[in-house]
């Protein structure tokens, strides 16, 4: 059904076979994550459960799935880091004639249960390449890799994006940092630990505000970058409301990584966590997210 993908050579067949039999899973402090990538968030159900909700708060927020001009007639559109699969669903239903591909290094079953047949779910890892020939998408779409991608893998990632994108094609970048509007003291310390964390791990710092630039050097032509405010808590109506919650879950992912690369102990993390809310409502806080979108000539 689906003909772009890379032909695999014969050889090498038996080091995949063994990769793929490497234990991949850790348990800790009961949440469920992949240690064979640099993926600060936990993969389970708790965690398919927040990304389900941070999608339709997301929506809500863009007034769609998507903010590039795509025309009408579309054929080919991939997801990359699909996670749920819940935007590949939806957009299989939006563009029927067109075939939707979510990738990510792993697919929850869940993903597949009441998928459009015009849907395709496969593992791949960015990191790694895009499994698919060049130029086979019309449509490239990415979000919120910030704590699965390290700093300098970046620039390659931005052009494996734009390689596999079809000239005329559009590839479509939504990303967050640790840029806040109204940032109190409680969001001060948060993000320290998570930049501390970074350095520590050395994941480094991912070059999020930069991302119009990787864009043009990878080739990308009418490039698009907006730094969006995204209000946190009630006091910015709905959308600051399911924001608000999405990056209090998200927070509390990241206590985790804090806890196991010693950068803060954990009641201390706890405390800070739990002052969120009443701060953000008191300051208005937002937290910066940046979309950008170019083409492939």
């Amino acid at each position: 059904m689906f003909s772009f993908f890379r032909k695999k050579q014969a050889d090498g067949i038996s080091s995949r076979l063994a990769e793929r039999l490497k234990p991949l899973d850790s348990v800790i402090q009961q949440r469920r994550f992949r240690s064979d990538v640099p993926y600060f968030f936990p993969k389970d159900l708790s965690e398919q459960d927040r990304l389900n909700f941070q999608h339709y708060a997301l929506r809500f927020l863009l007034k769609g799935n998507y903010v590039a001009p795509l025309p009408e007639m579309i054929r080919d559109i991939l997801d990359v880091g699909t996670g749920t699969g819940i935007w590949v669903r939806e957009m299989a239903k939006e563009f029927p004639e067109a075939k939707v591909v979510g990738m990510d290094i792993e697919i929850p079953a869940t993903a597949r249960m009441g998928a459009p047949r015009n849907s395709q779910f496969v593992e791949g890892n960015v990191l790694k390449g895009l499994p698919f020939q060049d130029g086979a998408f019309d449509f490239v779409h990415q979000r919120l890799l910030v704590a699965a991608i390290p700093g300098s893998a970046w620039p390659a990632v931005v052009a494996e994006l734009a390689r596999v994108t079809r000239p005329g094609g559009y590839v479509e970048l939504l990303e967050t940092l640790d840029v806040f509007e109204n940032e109190g003291p409680n969001t001060a310390r948060l993000m320290e630990w998570w930049r501390e964390a970074g350095r520590r791990s050395g994941f480094g710092s991912p070059p999020i505000q930069e991302l119009d630039q990787l864009f043009e050097s990878a080739g990308l032509t009418n490039v698009t970058f907006t730094a969006v405010p995204v209000p946190l808590g009630k006091w910015g109506g709905r959308v600051g409301e399911m924001m608000g919650r999405d990056i209090h879950l998200v927070f509390n992912n990241l206590r985790i990584a804090c806890d196991r690369l010693g950068v803060v102990p954990e009641k201390e993390y706890d405390a800070t966590w739990k002052a969120l809310p009443q701060e953000w409502e008191e300051l208005h806080t937002s937290s910066i997210f940046f979309l950008v979108y170019g083409q492939k000539p």
